[in-house]
């Protein structure tokens, strides 16, 4: 008998100054990593040359697209015009398997934790990237303790002028260790992870020496790459329950919603979740409506706790007993805090068709 075929998920990490291959094979136990290097020159285009060198990687391994079961990528810069650019370099064969899937370096961080075993992400996780000399880091944190526990996970920089490091000084392992001591005392954590060309070398002597310091410290180039290859593995849970909030740019903390009522009693039930890009969260569900043609909305603001409330009402419906009107609802963003839910009139049954009907109401959230 000839061997069982196993998923193979891919992960491409675009930076400008490097991009890094993840590939992981259910049939194996460790991922598969590679990273490249980009120059000055190419750095000019570093999107175009980024996906030259994963081209040749996988021609070089026998590898195609068909050979992934998904594949994710994410971006130093995700703006609207680098992901049409990526969108417009990349070959036929890609979409005749894949969707086009793009993702934060805040978000594939995130994934990459919490598919980890659960050490890894029930207490504080720290992401710190250097690199350009600039230092962003991502915690990782538990705001809820309670039997529903509840994470937050934002990005920030801190302004490496303010503590006169520059790379290259020869003190900087000494700034840089003196850094440290005030960060993390400010913001404890017990696992952390180190990224980016700026940590590469041998220059980090006080610095390991204080980080080891009763935590677990991890160096890696190929985190985000690894993220984006661990979701198409499957979903967090946390973040399709609405328990994981995600502070950074184009990440969505608001959720759509309606009450319906359940066994005689009110329930919000969101038609979207938060935790992901805004180019990445939709949603949808059909509706029954009853004696009224208005259909209310609530739109719930997980960062502050706040929920607003808005009336959309469905004209020109032909006349119909209650409960006799199916609708159709779809939620787009087209931002972090504004879209439209899409309303189509779906009708009931042959005794009540549909007209088809589509009303678009637009949307601004709490800010």
């Amino acid at each position: 008998m000839g061997e069982l075929e196993t998923r193979k998920f891919a992960g491409i990490n675009i930076g400008k100054q490097s991009v890094q291959v993840s590939i992981y094979d259910e049939a194996m136990t460790e991922m598969t990593e590679e990273s490249f290097p980009l120059n000055p020159e190419e750095q000019e285009d570093y999107i175009a040359n980024g996906i030259f060198y994963v081209r040749k990687y996988m021609e070089a391994n026998h590898l195609g697209w068909t050979d992934y079961q998904s594949v994710y990528f994410s971006m130093e810069d995700t703006s609207e015009e680098s992901r049409d650019h990526l969108k417009e370099i990349l070959d036929e064969e890609f979409f005749k398997r894949h969707s086009f899937q793009v993702i934060t370096r805040l978000r594939a961080f995130v994934e990459y934790v919490f598919h980890q075993e659960r050490v890894v992400w029930d207490r504080n996780t720290l992401l710190m990237d250097y690199s350009e000399n600039r230092l962003r880091y991502i915690m990782v944190e538990q705001i809820r303790r309670s039997k529903q526990k509840a994470y937050r996970a934002s990005l920030k920089e801190i302004k490496l002028e303010d503590y006169d490091i520059e790379e290259g000084d020869p003190e900087l392992d000494y700034k840089f260790s003196r850094l440290m001591k005030q960060f993390l005392i400010k913001n404890p954590a017990h696992i952390i992870f180190l990224t980016g060309k700026g940590f590469e070398g041998n220059w980090m002597k006080r610095t390991l020496t204080y980080l080891c310091a009763g935590r677990r410290v991890f160096l890696g180039q190929n985190l985000y790459a690894n993220g984006a290859c661990l979701i198409g593995t499957g979903s967090i849970s946390f973040m399709d329950e609405g328990m994981l909030l995600m502070q950074g740019p184009d990440m969505v903390y608001h959720t759509v919603g309606i009450i319906t009522q359940e066994s005689g009693r009110a329930q919000y039930v969101p038609i979207t979740s938060i935790g992901r890009e805004w180019y990445n969260t939709r949603g949808s569900m059909d509706i029954i409506l009853d004696k009224s043609q208005k259909v209310e909305f609530f739109y719930h603001n997980t960062k502050e706790n706040e929920i607003e409330c808005a009336t959309c009402e469905i004209k020109d419906l032909p006349a119909r007993p209650p409960k006799t009107t199916r609708v159709h609802i779809e939620v787009q963003f087209s931002s972090e805090t504004e879209g439209v839910i899409i309303l189509k009139d779906m009708g009931f049954g042959t005794m009540f068709p549909a007209t088809g009907k589509v009303t678009v109401f637009p949307f601004k959230l709490i800010s």
